[in-house]
C-alpha cells in the first residue's frame, strides 16, 4: 500500500511539473509526459549513475528554450525540429562519453560552480512561472524581457490565480514541516483539479491546459 500511495504521489509532482518544464522549453505539453515514459526505460538499459535526472529537467527546458528560440519562434515546426536534432546531438554525445567511461570528468566540477549554475536556473525558472502564477500573458524568452513584462503587466494580475498560487504555494511549505508523512502535493492536486471541475474557474480567468494535442504548437493550444 505504501508503494502505490508513493507511485500515485510521484506521479502527481511530476505530471504537472514535466507540463512546465515543457512550457518552458516552448514545446507542446505532451513532450514533457513522454520524457516521464520513455526517458527512465532507456536509462534501465544504458544508464548506470543513480544520482543523474532521467526526465525532464528546468535547467536543460531553460537553456533549450534560451538557445533555440533565437533560430526559430517557439511553437513553430523549425523550432520543434531544432529541439528534435539537439536531442539526438546530445544523447549521442552522452552514449559516446558512456562508451567512452568518460564519467571520472564529473569529478572535476566545482561546487561552487554548479551551486552558482542551479541557483541562477532556479532564479530564471521562478521568473518565467512568475507570469503564469499572476495570469499574466509572457511571450518573450528572455529572462531580463520577462521582467519587464510581468512589471508593465503587473497592475492588471487575475486575482483568482494568484489566491490559487499563493495557497498551493503556501500549502506545500507548511505541509511538509507541519505533516511530512502526508503526501500533500497529491491531496493538492486532487482538490485543485476538484476545484477547476466545480467551480468552473476558467471563468474567473484562471487559465488551464485544457486539450491536449499531440502535435498542437504551445501558441495554438487551446488553454
Amino acid at each position: 500500500m505504501r508503494d502505490i500511495v508513493a507511485g500515485v504521489t510521484l506521479a502527481s509532482m511530476n505530471v504537472p511539473q514535466l507540463l512546465g518544464y515543457a512550457r518552458i522549453a516552448g514545446m507542446p505539453l505532451a513532450t514533457g509526459l513522454y520524457t516521464a515514459l520513455l526517458a527512465p526505460l532507456a536509462f534501465a538499459a544504458l544508464g548506470s549513475s543513480r544520482h543523474l535526472v532521467v526526465a525532464a529537467d528546468s535547467g536543460t527546458a531553460a537553456i533549450l528554450a534560451g538557445s533555440n528560440s533565437r533560430m526559430a519562434a517557439p511553437g513553430s515546426a523549425q523550432y520543434m525540429s531544432l529541439a528534435a536534432t539537439t536531442a539526438l546531438l546530445t544523447a549521442g554525445m552522452l552514449l559516446l562519453a558512456r562508451i567512452l567511461k568518460l564519467g571520472f570528468l564529473a569529478d572535476f566540477l566545482s561546487r561552487t560552480v554548479l551551486v552558482g549554475f542551479l541557483t541562477g536556473v532556479g532564479i530564471q525558472v521562478a521568473i518565467a512561472m512568475l507570469g503564469d502564477m499572476l495570469g499574466i500573458t509572457v511571450v518573450s524568452r528572455s529572462t531580463i524581457s520577462q521582467i519587464g513584462q510581468i512589471a508593465l503587466g503587473v497592475t492588471r494580475f487575475n486575482a483568482p490565480t494568484l489566491v490559487l498560487s499563493l495557497f498551493v504555494a503556501v500549502a506545500i511549505l507548511v505541509g511538509r514541516r507541519i505533516a511530512p508523512r502526508i503526501p500533500i502535493s497529491l491531496v493538492l492536486v486532487a482538490a485543485t483539479i476538484a476545484a477547476s471541475r466545480a467551480g468552473n474557474l476558467t471563468a474567473l480567468g484562471v487559465t488551464t491546459i485544457g486539450l491536449f494535442q499531440e502535435d498542437c504548437p504551445r501558441s495554438a493550444c487551446p488553454s
